[in-house]
Formats: structure tokens, sequence, C-alpha cells
């Protein structure tokens, strides 16, 4: 199977689990509101703890998904956000950037995971 033909989620895992400890969800977290967050991945390291959204759509992310996630990481206490999805916009990714979540297209996990490969090989 080629990378182009993996999943988000999986692609994310290849990505992440080579540094960090990736636990794929669904992973729940009860938040100081009372409200019950559920996270498609969560990737810690020895000092923090990233909570992650991953939305295989056709269509680009839409702000309301990253305020979702920016709602979901401060309710829980999770340091940061990161959003995956297949279509990433300028608006998107200026927006992410004011609320310090990390925003990755499909094509930025399979060119990190290709150069990753290419690094290997020499």
């Amino acid at each position: 199977m080629s990378l182009g033909d993996k999943n988000l989620i999986e692609l994310a895992k290849n990505v992440f689990s080579e540094k960090y400890d990736f636990a794929e969800g669904p992973v729940k977290f009860k938040g100081k509101s009372g409200k019950s967050w559920t996270f498609d991945a969560v990737v810690k390291n020895k000092l923090n703890t990233f909570g992650v959204f991953v939305r295989d759509w056709k269509r680009e992310i839409s702000i309301t998904q990253l305020r979702q996630l920016h709602k979901a990481c401060i309710d829980t206490n999770i340091e940061g956000g990161i959003m995956v999805c297949n279509v990433i916009t300028d608006f998107s990714r200026e927006y992410s950037s004011q609320f310090g979540l990390q925003l990755l297209s499909r094509g930025h996990l399979i060119s990190t995971l290709r150069r990753r490969r290419f690094q290997n090989d020499y």
C-alpha cells in the first residue's frame, strides 16, 4: 500500500509514533465545564499532551472545527491541539496559528514520511 492510499489516521500515526507516544482513539476527556470531549488520537511526550482531531473530508477544514479543537484543549487542560485534514486554506492556517493549533494536511504528512525514508536510505 502506497502512502497516498493510507487514511489520515494511519499517516498521522506513522509521523508521530517515531518520536512520541501516539494513542489512537477515540480518546475521551472530561472537561472542567463538565462536557465530555472526544479526540481522534492523543500525542504525548514526556511533558505535554496534544489532542488530535482527524477530519478526512474532501473539502477544506472549517473554522468551526478549529474552534471546537481549541475549546476542547482549553476545557480539558491539554497543552495543544493538532488538526489533521485533507485541504487547508490560508485563512484556516492563519486562524490556527493565532490559537496555537497545529494544522497538518495529507500532503504534509506524506512529504514528512517520504523525507524520513529518503534520509534513512543514506
